[in-house]
């Protein structure tokens, strides 16, 4: 599940929910609804949140094998 897959990314960043909003620029309940799977990502919001964590988009992606550079 791709909500899961960036939740584990952003964990794994050591970035906190609420800094993940701050710094990607979506709001905190529209991030809380696409990690809940209520709402689904859209490329844009992928790439920021990518960007914030320091990781490919492709990283985020369900199957994507971890980045241990």
């Amino acid at each position: 599940m791709l909500a899961s897959e960036v939740d584990g990314a952003r964990f794994h960043a050591g970035v906190s929910f609420s800094e993940l909003s701050e710094r990607s620029g979506i709001g905190p309940d529209a991030l809380g609804n696409l990690l809940d799977g209520i709402d689904d990502f859209t490329v844009v919001d992928l790439a920021r949140i990518a960007e914030v964590l320091g990781v490919p988009v492709t990283a985020l992606l369900p199957g994507a094998a971890p980045d241990d550079s």
